[in-house]
């Protein structure tokens, strides 16, 4: 039986059409590393670009939250509406910086929902009104999203990855895992609506 040991170095081609020149990925990791305005920065596009120059396949970045009063930590790129030049010429230099060793980079686009700190926001939107059972007081007690609310979450996402489309990156990652936003939609222990947003 003879072992495959160059696969990692293999090219492969995504359902999506995306064709990687590797397998070595780059999970998504909270950088923390905005501007206070929530834009990417130069430390940024450097990070990037260090990690792009050892040859990886795809990198996928850290959380750029869709809507700015709920952000996973201070320091997160958001897209939460229409960009100006200035906002759109970040994000180009940062999707240029992390392919410039010939990989794919797609972005992690979020919502922290219930799980935005204290010091952001000490009333995020969430399904239901149901405090993250966690010790310390890190977190505040959520607001119950109205109906509108949920459609702007959702036009958001779709704002966001259509901006990150024409910054140039290769697609978009939609963070739904480790009870943020989407995540607490999908578990009962969070969400206790009985709309067309809850139940089974």
């Amino acid at each position: 039986m003879t072992l495959m040991t160059n696969t990692i170095n293999e090219p492969l081609t995504l359902p999506s059409g995306l064709t990687l020149p590797n397998r070595l990925v780059k999970a998504a990791m909270t950088e923390g590393l905005a501007d206070s305005r929530n834009r990417p920065t130069q430390q940024l596009t450097q990070l990037y670009s260090l990690w792009a120059a050892g040859g990886i396949g795809l990198q996928i970045t850290g959380n750029v939250q869709i809507d700015r009063r709920n952000l996973e930590r201070p320091g997160n790129v958001v897209i939460d509406g229409p960009v100006d030049a200035e906002m759109l010429d970040g994000l180009k230099a940062w999707a240029t910086a992390a392919k410039s060793g010939g990989g794919a980079c797609i972005v992690q686009l979020s919502h922290a929902g219930r799980q935005t700190p204290i010091s952001v926001n000490d009333a995020p939107h969430a399904p239901s009104s149901v405090k993250l059972g966690l010790p310390g007081g890190q977190f505040g007690q959520p607001v119950e999203m109205t109906e509108a609310d949920i459609h702007r979450v959702i036009a958001n996402f779709a704002n966001a990855a259509s901006v990150c489309r024409e910054s140039g990156f290769d697609g978009v990652q939609i963070h739904a895992a480790h009870g943020y936003l989407i995540s607490s939609f999908i578990s009962p222990l969070s969400n206790t609506r009985v709309d067309d947003y809850g139940g089974s």
